[in-house]
């Protein structure tokens, strides 16, 4: 019972600072700007040049919308942030039980929160997770590559228990995003590349990594090279949340790749 008792008290700790830091707005440090979510973007940023691969490592996540970069939280219902500079932060209490909320960037040149993030508060309690990043247009054909690092938080310090997951899919269709209104719907987005941690397992119960793991996915199945085609990461879940069956925590990705062949 003492047990029961101790892990959702910590549940709870951990509910407050993650709201706690959301309404502050603590997320990023002096060095960086927060991401305005809703900052409008245009449909028709510039294609990056598809004979040149390039690597994201997101230390400045204000920066990616005029990158051509797309933001869009489907979430429902919808919470107060989506993908957001990384979550790296001391706890708001030290009656929290431990001092660090998140983790540490896989590759940081100014600071622990070079990365970017998703957590729980992209839905508002309880309901279906739908948050999406997606990338620039790019020119795409067969062999080509998709390669990143991702991470969610190491929940045996919290004694609690997380699942999170994170699709990764693909549109060939015409550069637009296109993902729909709703929760459920991915629009043009139809290609599922990866889909991390879809049984939602236990993250300490190897279900979403806890520690940085690299990912490598090669396009293969194309029938002729596609222009402004697009990837998205999509942070999903149903029936998650902060007061949800399955437990929402916190999800990075960093040292995003695209190579061509």
């Amino acid at each position: 019972m003492y047990k029961y008792l101790s892990m959702k008290h910590n549940k709870i700790l951990l509910v407050i600072g993650l709201l706690v830091l959301s309404a502050a707005g603590f997320i990023v440090s002096c060095t960086k700007d927060k991401l305005n979510t809703k900052t409008p973007v245009s449909p028709f940023p510039p294609i990056v040049d598809s004979n040149s691969s390039f690597t994201e490592e997101f230390t400045n996540v204000s920066e990616l919308p005029g990158k051509g970069w797309i933001f869009k939280n489907n979430s429902e219902p919808v919470g107060s942030y989506g993908w957001r500079q990384g979550l790296y932060q001391a706890a708001p209490s030290s009656k929290f039980p431990v001092p660090i909320i998140g983790f540490p960037a896989y590759s940081a040149s100014s600071s622990p929160n070079d990365f970017i993030s998703c957590d729980a508060s992209c839905v508002n309690l309880e309901g279906n997770i739908s948050s999406w990043l997606i990338t620039p247009p790019l020119n795409v054909k067969n062999g080509d590559q998709v390669i990143f690092w991702a991470r969610a938080l190491d929940d045996l310090q919290y004694m609690i228990f997380t699942t999170d997951r994170v699709q990764v899919l693909m549109d060939t269709t015409s550069g637009t995003p296109d993902v729909g209104t709703s929760a459920t719907s991915t629009g043009t987005f139809s290609n599922l590349l990866l889909d991390i941690n879809d049984g939602y397992v236990e993250n300490d119960n190897n279900g979403f990594p806890i520690e940085w793991t690299q990912y490598t996915i090669t396009i293969s199945g194309l029938g002729s090279p596609k222009t402004n085609a697009r990837f998205a990461f999509r942070y999903f879940g149903t029936d998650a949340g902060i007061n949800g069956p399955f437990y929402a925590s916190v999800v990075g990705i960093d040292k995003l790749s695209f190579v061509s062949q």
